[in-house]
C-alpha cells in the first residue's frame, strides 16, 4: 500500500547548514549502526530485541502482586529502556484539563526532589537486578541479551539554572536529558505554555554543549520550534525527540494537549537531517478522528507513516508508557511485541527493521557516549 511505501528522507535546510566537519561526525554515528553486535538482532526464539527510549514502565503505578522489571524485560525482548525521572511531577496537574503547572518550587526544592526520585529508582533498580548502561560496552551488552536501563530525566528543571549539577547527574548515571516538561525553565520554552523566552536561551546553549561534553544524549521533547532550532545550533550532536507524533505544522499551546505536543514535520525533519531520531508514543485518542494512534494496528501504522516521511533511520519507539496513562493503547511490553510481529510484515528491509526496533537509538546513545570528552 503506498502509505506504506518508504522513502527517503527529503532534504531541509538544516542539511544545507551542516559544515563537512558536521557531516563526518554524522557519517560516522551513522556508521555506528553497523558495528552493533550480531547478537543484537534475535531473543531466544527469532524474534527481534526492542528498545524504547521514552518509558516510565515500573515507576508510576501501583501493582498489588509486585513486579519484576528485569523479567517483564527479557520475556518480552526489551533489551534497553530510557527510564525517565520526572522533577516536575509535584508542581504540574491536569485537574482541570491538559498538564499545566500549578505550582512554583522554592529554590533547592526541585533538586532535593529530583536526587530523592533518583535514590528511589535506583533501589527498584537494585531489588529487580537490572543494570544501567553507561557506556557504549553496557549497551553492547544490552543488545546481546542482557536487559538494561538508560537513565533519562524528563526535563533539566532539577539544574535550577546550574549547569554545572549536570556533571553530578552524569555521575549518577544519567545518559539521556530531556530539555523541557511542563514547568517554567530558565534553558528556553515548552510547548504548552505562552513562550516567554522566544529561543534556546544562553544558559540552555550551555546545558547542550555540557551534555555533548559529558555524553549526554540531547532529548528536544516538549520544547518549541525555536528550542529546537537553537538546540541543533548549540551543537553538532545528534538528538533525539522521544516521544509525541508529527503532524504537518506542529500545535500551539491554546491547543488540546496531545495536538500542542506534536512535532512539525520541518522540525521532524531537522532532526533527523542531524542524524537523531523522534519517538512515536502510546496516546490513545478515540474522539478525534484525526488523530492516528488508537490500537496496536493504528501505532504500527504510525510508524510507518513516520518512516515515510523522515525517512526510517530515524524513527523509534518511546512509547511514554506509563505517563499517558490512562489514555494509552499499551499496558505492558507485551503490548510493544504485539507491535513488532505486526511490523514485521510491513515489508521493511532488515536493516530498516533494525534500525526502528533497536539501531537507531542505540547508535545515537552509543556516538553520544564515545564522543564524550570530560575535560
Amino acid at each position: 500500500m503506498e502509505k506504506n511505501r518508504v522513502r527517503p528522507a527529503r532534504p531541509s535546510g538544516a542539511n544545507r547548514g551542516l559544515t563537512r566537519r558536521q557531516l563526518g561526525r554524522m557519517a560516522a554515528a551513522m556508521a555506528g549502526a553497523a558495528a552493533l553486535p550480531a547478537a543484537a538482532q534475535t531473543v531466544p526464539g527469532g524474534k527481534p530485541w526492542v528498545v524504547d527510549m521514552h518509558s516510565h514502565y515500573g515507576m508510576f503505578l501501583p501493582r498489588l502482586f509486585g513486579m519484576d522489571l528485569n523479567k517483564h524485560m527479557r520475556e518480552n525482548g526489551i533489551a534497553l529502556l530510557a527510564w525517565a525521572v520526572v522533577d516536575d511531577r509535584k508542581w504540574i496537574s491536569a485537574t482541570n484539563g491538559p498538564l499545566r503547572q500549578v505550582g512554583e518550587p522554592q529554590p533547592g526544592e526541585i533538586w532535593a526532589y529530583w536526587q530523592s526520585l533518583v535514590k528511589d529508582y535506583e533501589g527498584r533498580l537494585a531489588q529487580w537486578k537490572v543494570t544501567k548502561a553507561l557506556t557504549p560496552a553496557d549497551v553492547d551488552r544490552a543488545l546481546a541479551g542482557e536487559p538494561h536501563v538508560l537513565l533519562a530525566c524528563e526535563s533539566a528543571n532539577f539544574l535550577e539554572g546550574q549547569p554545572q549539577r549536570l556533571a553530578e547527574a552524569h555521575a549518577l548515571g544519567v545518559r539521556h536529558l530531556q530539555l523541557m516538561h511542563y514547568i517554567r525553565n530558565p534553558l528556553g520554552d515548552h510547548q504548552t505554555a505562552r513562550p516567554e523566552h522566544g529561543r534556546l536561551t544562553p544558559l540552555g546553549a550551555q546545558v547542550v554543549s555540557e551534555c555533548k561534553r559529558l555524553g549526554i544524549v540531547v532529548d528536544l521533547a516538549h520544547s518549541t520550534a525555536a528550542v529546537v532550532d537553537g538546540a541543533l545550533d548549540a551543537s553538532d550532536a545528534a538528538m533525539v525527540w522521544s516521544h509525541s507524533w508529527i503532524t504537518p505544522n506542529g500545535g500551539s499551546p491554546a491547543e488540546a494537549g496531545y495536538i500542542a505536543r506534536s512535532l512539525s514535520l520541518p522540525a521532524a525533519r531537522k532532526i533527523a537531517a542531524r542524524g537523531g531520531a523522534v519517538g512515536l508514543w502510546c496516546l490513545r485518542l478515540g474522539t478525534d478522528p484525526a488523530y492516528p494512534v488508537n490500537s496496536k494496528g493504528t501505532y504500527a501504522d504510525e510508524i510507518m507513516r513516520m518512516c515515510d516521511l523522515v525517512g526510517p533511520a530515524h524513527v523509534a519507539f518511546g512509547t511514554d508508557m506509563e505517563g499517558v496513562w490512562p489514555n494509552r493503547m499499551m499496558n505492558d511490553y507485551a503490548d510493544l511485541r504485539d507491535v513488532v510481529d505486526n511490523l514485521l510484515k510491513r515489508g521493511l528491509k532488515e536493516e530498516q527493521l533494525h534500525g526502528v526496533l533497536v539501531g537507531n537509538y542505540a547508535r545515537i546513545v552509543k556516538a553520544a557516549m564515545s564522543g564524550a570528552t570530560k575535560t
